[in-house]
């Protein structure tokens, strides 16, 4: 899929609802202020251990820098689709250098995969149910904790690290057509952007912050967020080619949806149906449908919590079928 189509809802009749054609013109200033936004947060995490060197701000400075480094990289799958501005040179160029570089990441990389998986969301060879784990559940309680507690250890970065090193990927993850240029770009873009962020630090005085508050969380916190948002945007759901049935929303924004799901990306209906749509039209787009009586009621839900309750069971009963 070409991220510059606007493929028509899947699943979902033309007749019974289509956007507002208005809805789908990107205002670039949004964007960028989310952008702002996300690497504000950042930088005001970093000052605040600065001024307080204390367990409790160190702590609290992680929270907020990985829940915006999750924010990076879903403004990173806004360049993806092609709705983080409107001229896609800028738009790919911008997200490498502001979103996936920091993040050791190649947008075209991820564009790929990501793509695939908007075809078919949990078929056998979807990227984002093989390289998340979602494709197994429901799982027991005891699974999921030790999964997720695997994530806060660092074990789980590692473990996919060396999977995907070791080629394990390969046949569902796409490999995009780069040329060498495109490639030296991206390997430019994570030295500058991660450089950039040490050399200010040291100039600082405080040069440590870089490996305690910046790869810590991004190996411990981040992949733990990143586990809770992809449970919910898919886990335990079938393969369905009514994409309504296969992707969940949580219908408003709360403490929850701040740390697992920034960006409305937790109105995950919504923008399956409309992958055109800006993450900033989304909230219109489900109060429109959810009016209409558009979105399935088993796949909305009001917070994580009940979300993980249904996708596991506990370890002395039966899976559910």
């Amino acid at each position: 899929m070409n991220p510059n189509e606007r493929p028509e809802a899947q699943g979902l009749k033309q007749a019974d609802f289509q956007p507002d054609p208005a809805l789908y013109r990107l205002q670039p200033w949004f964007s960028m202020l989310a952008l702002a936004a996300d690497w504000g947060l950042i930088a005001l995490a970093l000052a605040g251990a600065m001024a307080w060197p204390q367990p409790l701000a160190y702590v609290l400075a992680a929270i907020i820098i990985a829940r915006s480094q999750l924010a990076l990289a879903v403004m990173m799958h806004e360049a993806a689709h092609g709705v983080l501005l409107p001229w896609q040179w800028l738009n790919d160029a911008l997200a490498q250098a502001l979103a996936a570089g920091p993040l050791f990441l190649s947008l075209a990389g991820y564009r790929a995969g990501h793509l695939k998986h908007h075809q078919a969301p949990m078929v056998h060879d979807d990227p984002v149910a093989m390289v998340f784990g979602i494709n197994d559940y429901p799982v027991s309680r005891r699974r999921l904790f030790g999964r997720l507690l695997a994530d806060l250890a660092g074990v789980s970065y590692c473990i996919s690290a060396w999977r995907m090193a070791r080629g394990d990927y390969r046949d569902i993850l796409p490999v995009p057509q780069q040329s060498a240029g495109a490639r030296f770009g991206v390997l430019v873009s994570i030295l500058l952007a991660n450089g950039l962020l040490f050399g200010i630090l040291a100039s600082l005085g405080h040069p440590w912050l870089y490996p305690a508050l910046w790869l810590l969380p991004a190996i411990t916190l981040l992949p733990f967020m990143g586990r809770i948002r992809a449970i919910m945007e898919h886990a335990g759901l079938p393969a369905c080619d009514d994409q309504r049935q296969n992707a969940r929303t949580i219908i408003r924004p709360s403490w929850q949806t701040f740390l697992f799901g920034p960006h409305a990306i937790h109105y995950h209906i919504e923008h399956h149906l409309y992958v055109r749509l800006p993450f900033y039209r989304l909230a219109a787009v489900h109060r429109q449908m959810a009016a209409r009586q558009l979105l399935p009621a088993a796949n909305v839900y009001r917070g994580y919590g009940a979300i993980l309750r249904d996708v596991t069971y506990s370890s002395s009963s039966e899976p559910r079928p």
